[in-house]
Formats: structure tokens, C-alpha cells, sequence
């Protein structure tokens, strides 16, 4: 069979999502209602497009070593930018973007670790439940954002704060999760 290259429809849609996130960004901070709403068009491909890349690549028989690293990257990448508009346009406090930050940096680096001492680190369901918690509250805040601009009512602020904090903590686990993987692969090596 031949190796299956960097250009397959999976990898093209995990592309969307790095590509995207430059005008997600522009968009996010432009403080134009307008603006925000085309992000959350955008933002919403994007999610759609983290769902069903992984699934082409299964269903064509297109799952590539490109795409394993390729998939991740683009995630963390989109995610990361998008959390930096939020904490640009003070949507977030800085201590949790710090901490979506740190995890998906950490990750790469264990994935780096495990690649050297044990072999490739499969993805882990805490990734895909943190994918699924930073994806809601990213399309909830801009939704809301757009909806109401910045004179938010008191339960809306409350709210996106709790979207923000439940996707940080599962954030938080699932660097502890991929931690823990890495270490027991290490100990049984």
C-alpha cells in the first residue's frame, strides 16, 4: 500500500482549522457585531471540521502519520488562537488562558517524550472531552458576545465564566491524564 502524504481530504480539513484561525482572530478582535458573528460562522466550521477529519481518514482508508501529528496541531493551534482573542478582549482571566495554554504545550512535548521512549501516544478520551468542553464555550461566548455586545446582563456573565471555568478544569485534567499515560508507558518500559 502506498504511504498516504501530507494532501488527503483529512488532512486538508484539519488544515481549515489552522488557516481559520488568523481571521478568527482578526474578526474576534475587531469589536464589530458583524465580526463577530462571521466568527462564529468560521468557528463553527471549524468544530464540524474537528469532528468528522478523523472520521474521512477512517471511513477512506486515508489515515496517515501526517494526520495523527497533523490533527493535534491544528486543535491546539485553533483553540490557542481563539483563546488568545478571548483573553485579549478580557472575555477570559489570563490565569485560564495560561492554563489551556500550558496543557496543549505540555502535551506536545509528552507526545515528543513518548514518541523517543515508548511509542506513539495515542490520542485520549480526556482530549476529546477537553476538545468538546473548550469548543462549547468557545461558540458560547462569541455567540453571546454577538448577541448582547458588551453590556452583558448579570446571569450571561455568569455564565460564560462557568462555561470558561468547566472547560479549564477539564483542560487542567486532561494535562494530568496525558501526564500519567506518559509516566506508567515510562515505568513499564
Amino acid at each position: 500500500m502506498k504511504p498516504l502524504g501530507l494532501w488527503t481530504l483529512p488532512n486538508a480539513i484539519t488544515w481549515y482549522r489552522v488557516v481559520a484561525a488568523i481571521p478568527i482572530i482578526l474578526l474576534l478582535v475587531s469589536g464589530s457585531t458583524t465580526g463577530l458573528w462571521a466568527a462564529l460562522v468560521l468557528m463553527a466550521i471549524a468544530e464540524i471540521s474537528d469532528g468528522i477529519d478523523g472520521w474521512v481518514a477512517r471511513r477512506y482508508g486515508q489515515v496517515s502519520a501526517v494526520g495523527k501529528i497533523l490533527d493535534p496541531m491544528a486543535d491546539s493551534l485553533y483553540r490557542v488562537s481563539v483563546f488568545t482573542a478571548f483573553a485579549a478582549n478580557r472575555w477570559m482571566p489570563v490565569w485560564m488562558f495560561l492554563i489551556m495554554l500550558w496543557r496543549d504545550v505540555s502535551v506536545s512535548y509528552l507526545r515528543v517524550v513518548a514518541e523517543q521512549k515508548i511509542g506513539t501516544l495515542a490520542a485520549r478520551q480526556s482530549g476529546k472531552w477537553k476538545a468538546v468542553a473548550q469548543g462549547i464555550a468557545q461558540i458560547l461566548v462569541v455567540a453571546v458576545y454577538a448577541w448582547w455586545g458588551t453590556n452583558l446582563p448579570a446571569n450571561m456573565s455568569w455564565l460564560l465564566w462557568s462555561a470558561l471555568l468547566v472547560a479549564t478544569l477539564v483542560t487542567a485534567w486532561s494535562l494530568v491524564d496525558y501526564g500519567l499515560a506518559v509516566y506508567r508507558g515510562l515505568r513499564q518500559g
